[in-house]
């Protein structure tokens, strides 16, 4: 399996799910940049991690030059049953890898395309937007037969408006939403008078933090607001941002940096803020939401069917930031009137829309499909990883 950045953040967790999932059964190979927190998890379920210079998100020629290489050594050095794409650079790399004959696989190896999210969704920059219709329309009209996995049937769609039914068909479809599992639930801890928002994800412009910033600016004086993630405890990330605000407001501006224990986290938080430009369904929010938290969303892909599926949450533009200012503390401050209440129905809400072993069951079941031709006995696979 390709994943990219070696950091603490959303696709890393994601392979740590499948790597728990299905180590139990399958022989596993994870493939990233330096592992700086990221992929321990995937280690200590027993998969085998290997560093590959050049796989997280870049656009420095060398870099890549390297990526590319050292994904075709490692694809062409065993047999390999399936290879599984994750991150956005080196599923770029290998399928260019494929599609120009660069490299071929042994044993008539499966290959798996997960998109986390469709590269060219609104809130994308214009130009990489433009240029990614023109990649995945190339990639996937010249690849070998791939397994595509989809977060919802929209992205399918979406896809398919730009790329056509002739190129998408050439392909298997999947639908695997996510889900996450916190493990055991830390015991809330609630300030008397403070109230706290977290945003969870890597500091970078997808996530728009420069616009949760501002939006403290017209929250009560006892709202505070944690930024966690790789690249929030860079000082210039935070000059930035602090710049952006009053100077009373930045005293209420906290850093944390990546975080390992993201349920420690969101036990002392009192609502989950996520300000980001898209997303496809992010882990993030899907945590906060077992952990029974408020969300407050921007209306990225997935954001409308979370909210609705979730007792105390809303979808904002934010684009009037006095007025969504009043209508989120309203949301808080209705929370915190009765939160060992909310959180128990919110909790009960996660477990209908997200619940981990339903995942964890479809996850198996599609790697049956995909393995059928690999596995001799194909009931064994489902029986022995639950």
């Amino acid at each position: 399996m390709f994943g990219g950045d070696g950091g603490l953040s959303g696709v890393p967790r994601h392979l740590g799910q499948i790597c728990e999932t299905i180590s139990n059964t399958v022989d596993l190979t994870v493939a990233s940049d330096r592992n700086v927190g990221g992929f321990d998890h995937a280690v200590q379920i027993g998969a085998c991690h290997v560093e590959m210079e050049g796989l997280r998100s870049s656009l420095w020629p060398v870099s890549i030059i390297k990526g590319w290489i050292g994904a075709h050594r490692l694809l062409t050095q065993q047999k390999w049953d399936l290879v599984w794409l994750h991150a956005r650079l080196p599923a770029i790399l290998v399928r260019l890898a494929f599609a120009l004959g660069f490299t071929r696989l042994h044993n008539n190896a499966h290959i798996v395309m997960s998109y986390h999210g469709i590269p060219f969704d609104p809130g994308q920059r214009r130009i990489a937007a433009r240029v990614s219709r023109m990649v995945e329309s190339f990639l996937l009209s010249r690849c070998p037969q791939m397994h595509l996995i989809f977060l919802s049937s929209d992205m399918v769609s979406r896809l398919r408006d730009v790329v056509g039914s002739s190129i998408l068909d050439r392909h298997k479809i999947h639908v695997l939403p996510n889900s996450s599992n916190l493990g055991t639930i830390p015991r809330e801890t609630t300030h008397m008078t403070k109230r706290n928002l977290v945003i969870t994800g890597r500091a970078g412009y997808q996530k728009n933090y420069a616009l949760a910033v501002r939006l403290m600016d017209h929250l009560p004086e006892n709202y505070i607001l944690t930024l966690c993630g790789n690249g929030t405890d860079d000082r210039s990330f935070q000059s930035r941002l602090l710049r952006q605000v009053r100077a009373q407001t930045r005293a209420r501006i906290q850093f944390s940096g990546p975080v390992v224990d993201v349920g420690g986290i969101l036990a002392m938080a009192d609502c989950y803020l996520l300000t980001s430009r898209y997303e496809g369904l992010p882990i993030g929010a899907i945590e906060a939401f077992e952990m029974g938290l408020p969300l407050v969303l921007t209306p990225f892909e997935a954001a409308p069917e979370m909210v609705a599926a979730h007792p105390l949450a809303m979808c904002l533009p934010l684009q009037d930031l006095p007025r969504d200012a009043v209508r989120i503390a309203r949301l808080v401050e209705t929370y915190r009137k009765n939160r060992a209440a909310y959180s128990d129905q919110i909790k009960l809400a996660w477990k209908r829309k997200y619940p981990y072993a339903a995942w964890q069951a479809r996850v198996r079941n599609l790697m049956q499909e995909i393995l059928a031709d690999k596995i001799p006995n194909h009931a064994s696979f489902v029986h022995d990883v639950r």
